[in-house]
């Protein structure tokens, strides 16, 4: 079976990158030739290349929230153009299946259309749908244009239900390689590298530094945390590569010199031995807005690490507080740091829950996810295909 995935980009540290390639795996394995279409090589691709895929080079039109006049203008025109030249691919790889990788790219979905084959989309976006009418809209087109959507929360799929628009809707959570984090060492190495001494209580963020994640509740918990106890430390994990969010990172940055935690909070980039920065952490905090999954809570979990999560978007139905994780109220920073303390003092009650969280993550396995992809894939490709003659014609 060929599928065609269309995905918008790809970037240093990227949840739909890291659950397309977590996806991929599995699906490969079991027969699947997967084709990648993107707008131009990223640092990912490598990775995909590992992988078995193939990788098609072309632009695509994005839909996105700070669209310029301009961009609009010109978006049906481009649109139309790079949609009959995905089309022209699709012919030449003679696709199976379409699958768009984010919603943001409409391409996959008209061209599937032309030609008559399915088309999944995948909706990776946040929990907030606003402008309303907007998404009245848009939610209309996306289901209109699929065969299938995955939404990767119940949060995400509430979007469409609210609307009546969900009969196509399917939840599927973001794949996890649980087993490389459930046997991922504890490295004071690793621990060094973030900042951490022996027995020093390790705190860490992970994510883009963009400010939908709210670094900046984050530090200001971690200065409350550091009056109540001194020897603990803090890292914040990721990157920041549009302007917008390398402007964000200087503001953090500012904010870490206000609360005097150079000393005591790092910034360590992005990594690429994620399973151990996560078991070399005491604690994993998230203070994102509106966050459509939280991958990075699910690997945490995964890894048997303890985590404090904001209680907005798809976050509180990952951790269902207090079973697997405990929460704080969005932009908090007083109520992250209790809860921060409330573990970092108690290492019994952490241990516990970085073992029942663990235990959670077996349902984000990617082989389990991966099977549900293709089942559904051999489903939609089995209705659409025409079924045989068996009969042999009468010759007159």
């Amino acid at each position: 079976m060929r599928v065609v995935y269309v995905h918008p980009f790809t970037q240093q540290l990227s949840g739909p990158d890291e659950s397309l390639l977590a996806l991929l795996g599995p699906l490969s394995s079991s027969g699947v030739e997967a084709h990648l279409v993107v707008p131009h090589l990223g640092p990912m691709a490598e990775r995909y290349r590992a992988l078995g895929v193939a990788i098609h080079l072309q632009p695509l039109t994005i839909l996105h929230r700070g669209m310029q006049a301009t961009e609009t203008t010109l978006f049906g025109p481009r649109l139309l153009a790079r949609t009959a030249r995905l089309a022209a691919q699709l012919r030449r790889i003679r696709a199976d299946v379409v699958h768009t990788n984010m919603e943001v790219v409409l391409e996959g979905g008209l061209a599937a259309r032309m030609l008559g084959i399915p088309h999944v989309l995948h909706y990776r976006g946040n929990s907030l749908d606003s402008p309303r009418r907007l998404f009245d809209v848009l939610t209309l087109l996306w289901t209109a244009l699929a065969d299938r959507v995955f939404c990767i929360s119940n949060a995400t799929a509430e979007i469409f239900r609210r609307r009546g628009r969900d009969a196509k809707v399917q939840v599927l959570y973001n794949p996890i390689q649980v087993p490389a984090f459930r046997a991922a060492a504890r490295s004071e190495i690793v621990r060094a590298s973030l900042g951490a001494g022996p027995g020093q209580p390790l705190v860490i963020t992970m994510g883009r530094i963009h400010p939908r994640k709210d670094i900046k509740t984050f530090v200001r918990a971690c200065a409350r945390v550091a009056v109540a106890m001194p020897e603990a430390r803090f890292a914040i994990v990721g990157t920041a590569e549009t302007p917008s969010e390398l402007d964000y990172h200087s503001q953090v940055l500012e904010l870490v010199d206000r609360e005097n935690l150079r000393d005591r909070l790092i910034f360590a980039g992005a990594r690429t031995d994620v399973p151990e920065v996560m078991k070399a952490a005491d604690l994993f905090v998230l203070a994102s807005r509106h966050e459509g999954f939280g991958r990075v809570v699910a690997e945490a979990m995964a890894a048997g690490t303890a985590v404090v999560t904001s209680r907005e978007g798809a976050l509180p139905e990952l951790t269902e507080e207090p079973r697997f994780g405990l929460g704080a109220n969005p932009g908090d920073d007083i109520d992250f740091s209790n809860q921060i303390l409330a573990l970092l003092c108690d290492p019994t009650k952490r241990r516990q829950m970085g073992n029942a969280a663990a235990e959670r993550a077996t349902g984000f396995d990617a082989t389990q996810v991966a099977d549900r992809v293709r089942r559904c894939y051999e489903a939609l490709v089995s209705r659409r295909r025409p079924p045989q003659n068996t009969e042999v014609p009468l010759v007159p």
